[in-house]
C-alpha cells in the first residue's frame, strides 16, 4: 500500500499480488476488509518481534533497561522498515473509511500493551536500586517519571514525523541521545549523592 488506502485499487494489489480479483474478494470481501487484516497482521508481527527482543535484555539496570528499550524499538523499526512506516502511516493517518475500525484496534491495543503490561516487561520496578534512592522518593514515582518522559518523548517525535519534519527511522540516535539525557536527570535527582 505504498500510495496509501485512498488511491490504491483493488487493480493494482491483485497486478502486484500476481492474483485475481475474484481470488482477493474470496478472501477478504473488501478493500476495507484487507487493509484492516494487514493492520492487524503487522501489529500482531511487530509486536511479536518486539516481545522476542524483549526477552534478550539483560540489563540488570532499570535506566539502561529502559533506553536498551527504546534502541531495541527503533532497531526493530528499521529491520522492518515497510511494516514500521505502514503502521505508523495507518496509526496516525487513519483513512476515513477504516477510522472507527482503527480506533477499535488502537483501543485493543493499548488495553493490552498498557498499565500491568507495561510495568512487567518495560517499567521493572525490582531493577530500581532502591537503597540509593532518597527518602523522599519512591519506587511509583521513579517509575511515573520515567513513562511520563518517554511519553512525552514519544509523543514529541510522532508529532513530528506526523508532520513530516522528521524522518522517524533516521531520527534513532538524536531520540536516543535524548532519552539519555532526561534519564540522567531523573537518576541523578532521585539518587543520593555518591
Amino acid at each position: 500500500m505504498k500510495n496509501g488506502y485512498e488511491k490504491t485499487s483493488t487493480d493494482v494489489i491483485t497486478r502486484r499480488a500476481g492474483i485475481s480479483k475474484g481470488i482477493l474478494f474470496h478472501y477478504f470481501k473488501s478493500k476495507k476488509n484487507l487493509y484492516l487484516y494487514l493492520v492487524n497482521y503487522v501489529l500482531d508481527l511487530l509486536t511479536e518481534k518486539t516481545m522476542e527482543a524483549f526477552r534478550k535484555i539483560q540489563s540488570d539496570d532499570y535506566f539502561e533497561r529502559i533506553k536498551e528499550i527504546a534502541l531495541l524499538k527503533q532497531k526493530l523499526a528499521v529491520q522492518y522498515l515497510q511494516e514500521s512506516q505502514f503502521i505508523s502511516d495507518a496509526l496516525v493517518n487513519p483513512p476515513v473509511a477504516v477510522k472507527k475500525e482503527m480506533e477499535e484496534i488502537i483501543k485493543k491495543y493499548y488495553e493490552t500493551y498498557q498499565g500491568d503490561f507495561l510495568l512487567e516487561h518495560v517499567y521493572i520496578k525490582d531493577l530500581i536500586q532502591t537503597e540509593k534512592l532518597r527518602d523522599d522518593i519512591s519506587v511509583d514515582t521513579v517509575v511515573n517519571m520515567t513513562m511520563l518522559i518517554v511519553d512525552q518523548l514519544s509523543n514529541k517525535y510522532w508529532a513530528l514525523y506526523k508532520n513530516k519534519q522528521i524522518d522517524i527511522m533516521n531520527s534513532m540516535e538524536s531520540s536516543i541521545r535524548e532519552l539519555d539525557d532526561y534519564l540522567k536527570i531523573v537518576k541523578y535527582g532521585i539518587y543520593k549523592p555518591e
